[in-house]
């Protein structure tokens, strides 16, 4: 498995302390760089939105070139920042395309419900106007809970109105419901006009030194002198120089001459940084320096200039490297560690080779309220527990593969407290940790998409096993991850009421996929049945009773079991 991190310098390099040689060309470098990226990505901007500019005729190397008379090596930075700006757009329209979409969904989702319940109070004030003049009561709807006895209407919950006032109850219902329908019709009309315009038109320019930096100009206690020097300051901070590993230092402008670091300024002289050590990850760095040529990588090199408090300039010098497990267990002959990520707890079982679940595990945590690097350092305290889990049992960990992203979008009109927990499910981080121990631990990751484990977890695991519905989905997770088909087949007893194009599907499959159908099946029939009722196992003793046989028969039959408090 192979990772890139970018590790810091272990200290500052302030610029009065000595410890720069040439910083005067250091700085000129650093400024003449981000005036090339900048207009670089201008000019390509124009070449593929506005087909026009300076490189509709030329290269960028050669327009570079003749424009700033800088060596191959910087042109060749420069252009992979611009470039990588770009297309970081494209995929950014991607993304706000499809929660466009996802909204649109939730917004739409919104307005049948609500026109559902219009139509139904519509329906139960028609039947009360006719119950008033002719004295009928008609059932406005199927299940309707609503009853009329004399001039009295029953309502759920043995309560009771008088029906002319109920009557007008329901007329000013009705008009709160139109009122509510029509908002939420122009709501998703502005929400599909930004879809389109989001779609037809380009992105627009990003504004280097940020946003927020840039309307401070605008504020009336702030002065133009000083915001100008400051906005210049956050265009002019950074600087990134991506490394080659055809290049003797894994670099062409960077290289280290015993304990300091070498950069080849713009104009052709030599900046040092004296006595330059990582803060970690030391020793990888200085293999990779003296790696054969066979087995070179590239090293990028990233400078920012910062000023702290009293007004010293200073600069951060970080390397990025791309690190790679020497010994990777990525074995399953022994079996797997399944995780079942949650927003306050981790589910972990240890699976065996044949498929047999040896040990439970449950690490709770706690995230609300607390600030983001309180919750960076919970996550990765918890993380290093399911790593040295994984070393201590020698076997590789498998693990949902996730997009929260799209989920995220389509929250807009659900229950609040779910809404909360999905905003508190730090799903990258958790997975980012995971990393990182897989790096130190020596164990591999598998991921896998989890549709349908916690289904398959609730029906076959929880009263067999006598788990909770997160270890159990974990469980299925292993066995998904480890493609044991056979021990994610439905009770026989299930499968029979199945269509016939199903069983057909269940009996002739060979891979996890076909099981997909019959899951998604039962997930849909016994939607609405609490979970802790499959701790009682599916009824099918009820078919002794009943004659006719079905799923929708044991799903009720386990619903009421709620409605009769047993």
């Amino acid at each position: 498995m192979q990772i890139t991190r970018t590790i810091f310098a272990d200290k500052r390099y302030y610029l009065d302390e000595g410890t720069v040689l040439n910083p005067a060309s250091l700085l000129d470098t650093i400024t003449r760089f981000n005036d090339m990226k900048m207009e670089l990505y201008n000019a390509l901007y124009d070449k593929k939105y506005h087909k026009t500019g300076p490189l509709m005729d030329q290269t960028h190397s050669h327009w570079m070139k003749k424009q700033y008379q800088i060596r191959d090596y910087y042109i060749d930075a420069v252009y992979t920042y611009a470039s990588g700006v770009l297309s970081s757009q494209r995929e950014l329209k991607r993304l706000y395309l499809k929660t466009k979409e996802q909204d649109l969904r939730a917004r739409d989702e919104k307005i049948r419900y609500e026109q559902e319940q219009l139509t139904k109070k519509q329906k139960l004030k028609q039947s009360l106007k006719t119950y008033l003049t002719t004295g009928e009561w008609v059932v406005p709807y199927p299940n309707c809970q609503v009853a009329v006895h004399g001039e009295v209407v029953t309502l759920p919950g043995k309560k009771y109105i008088p029906a002319v006032q109920y009557e007008r109850q329901t007329e000013a219902m009705i008009r709160k419901l139109k009122t509510r329908i029509a908002l939420l019709t122009e709501g998703r009309k502005r929400v599909e006009k930004k879809k389109q315009d989001l779609a037809k038109n380009p992105p627009r320019r990003i504004v280097f030194g940020t946003k927020k930096k840039f309307k401070e100009k605008d504020d009336p206690s702030v002065s133009t002198e000083e915001w100008k020097l400051a906005f210049f300051a956050s265009r002019h901070a950074s600087m990134s120089l991506p490394g080659r590993h055809t290049s003797k230092h894994c670099n062409f402008l960077v290289s280290r001459l015993e304990n300091d670091l070498i950069l080849i300024c713009m104009d052709g002289k030599e900046a040092v940084l004296k006595d330059f050590h990582l803060a970690r990850y030391q020793e990888v760095w200085d293999a990779m320096l003296a790696a054969k040529p066979a087995e070179r990588k590239s090293i990028c090199y990233n400078f920012q200039l910062r000023t702290d408090r009293n007004g010293r300039r200073y600069l951060l010098a970080s390397v990025s490297l791309n690190l790679e497990n020497r010994y990777c267990n990525e074995s399953l002959e022994d079996g797997c560690i399944a995780i079942d990520l949650n927003y306050d707890h981790i589910a972990m079982s240890d699976i065996s080779a044949d498929g047999e679940r040896l040990e439970s595990k449950v690490l709770p945590f706690r995230l609300e309220g607390k600030t983001n690097g309180q919750i960076t350092e919970e996550i990765g305290r918890l993380m290093s527990k399911v790593g040295r889990y994984c070393r201590e049992k020698k076997k590789p960990l498998i693990m949902e593969d996730l997009d929260t992203t799209l989920s995220k979008n389509g929250m807009r009109y659900g229950n609040k407290c779910r809404n909360r927990r999905a905003s508190m499910f730090a799903y990258r981080k958790m997975t980012t940790c995971l990393e990182n121990q897989s790096y130190k631990q020596g164990f591999g990751i598998l991921k896998i998409d989890p549709a349908y484990t916690s289904q398959m977890g609730k029906f076959l695991f929880m009263k067999k096993e006598g788990i909770s519905i997160h270890v159990a989905a974990s469980y299925a997770i292993g066995l998904k991850g480890m493609g044991m088909r056979e021990k994610l087949i439905p009770d026989d007893r299930l499968v029979e009421l199945l269509p016939k194009k199903m069983k057909e599907e269940l009996k002739n499959g060979t891979d996890i996929k076909s099981l997909i159908p019959a899951w998604k099946k039962l997930t849909e029939t016994f939607r609405g049945v609490k979970t802790n009722r499959f701790y009682q196992g599916v009824p099918y003793g009820i078919f002794h009773i009943k004659k006719r046989k079905s799923l929708k028969s044991l799903a009720s039959e386990m619903k009421s079991w709620d409605a009769c408090n047993c």
